[in-house]
């Protein structure tokens, strides 16, 4: 994990929204460094799923520990990796707009997962939402559904882990933009 000042910022803001910004920032200050460091990951959808879950996968040995601080680190990898599935898999932008696209579909799909009107009660349930997600994305390249708006969930329920675990509970209409 690379972005632990904007973990701890996303911990400590006080505003709703602002947890939210910090969380997005993390995840594409991650997103940044991963494409910079591997400028093409996945040659298929299904290679890009597996890659993702070995970041969930990783996240859940985090929250099984109680390690609630590396799992959100977790969750930054996690989020990250669903843009790149976005970008590299199905964005037709070249360049930085391709993962300019994948971050505003996440952004736009917050408010569209995990619990509704309410922040997650503990990092147990957020997991649960996540996986719920990346399920969906599973089944989706399975049957050969449209894994875009999928991921951009995943995405999104990264960015909600990270913002409401160890936060304050927060209103969810209060974030969104």
């Amino acid at each position: 994990m690379r972005t632990p000042h904007l973990l701890a910022s996303a911990c400590a803001a006080s505003s709703p929204a602002d947890r939210y910004h910090h969380a997005e920032l993390a995840v594409w200050e991650e997103l940044t460094q991963s494409v910079a460091e591997h400028p093409r990951l996945w040659a298929s959808p299904e290679e890009g799923a597996m890659v993702l879950a070995e970041e969930i996968d990783e996240l859940w040995d985090e929250i099984r520990g109680n390690r609630v601080g590396l799992a959100r680190s977790e969750a930054v990898q996690v989020g990250a990796m669903a843009l790149r599935f976005i970008a590299d898999l199905y964005e037709p932008a070249h360049g930085q707009d391709r993962y300019r696209a994948a971050a505003a579909a996440q952004h736009d799909a917050v408010s569209a997962v995990g619990p509704r009107g309410r922040s997650v009660a503990s990092s147990h349930e957020a997991f649960g939402f996540l996986k719920l997600e990346f399920d969906a994305l599973w089944s989706a390249i399975r049957f050969d559904e449209p894994a875009r708006p999928v991921a951009a969930r995943v995405a999104a329920m990264a960015v909600r882990f990270i913002a409401e675990t160890a936060s304050a509970p927060a209103r969810l209409e209060a974030v969104a933009r």
